[in-house]
């Protein structure tokens, strides 16, 4: 429930979250085997806009649950089509808040970028490193 929250934060990391953030929380709440009762808190909790400094909490989370939630993260900056600076910025201050290093982190952004190119055929979003 923890790495569900975290990713619902970043969902709102430009301040709003999208149909399509929504829809990607949605479908990790199926991956992650969520059951109604999990579901319903998720998605309640979504409802509120929610600040990276105010609201993740990281020090329940495993190195292997920081990297699923980096990487999770990323992937969910995507979700409306585009990865503005400010979206960037902010996996850059989670980056450093999980405690995932320079290079793990570009490594994230690396895999990300070239699965949203397999994935969709198109170059990535503008802003994208």
């Amino acid at each position: 429930m923890n790495l569900l929250k975290s990713l619902v934060v970043v969902a709102w990391a430009d301040g709003k979250l999208e149909d399509g953030e929504f829809g990607v929380i949605d479908g990790l709440l199926c991956s992650f085997g969520a059951n109604d009762q999990e579901e319903e808190e998720i998605l309640s909790y979504a409802k509120t806009p929610r600040r990276l400094e105010d609201d993740l909490e990281v020090s329940g989370l495993s190195p292997g649950d920081r990297e699923l939630l980096m990487t999770n993260a990323t992937l969910l900056t995507l979700a409306d089509g585009d990865l503005s600076q400010s979206e960037l910025s902010f996996l850059n201050r989670l980056a450093g808040m999980l405690e995932v290093s320079k290079d793990e982190f570009e490594a994230i952004l690396s895999s990300v970028r070239e699965s949203a190119e397999r994935i969709s055929g198109l170059p990535p979003p503008a802003g994208f490193v």
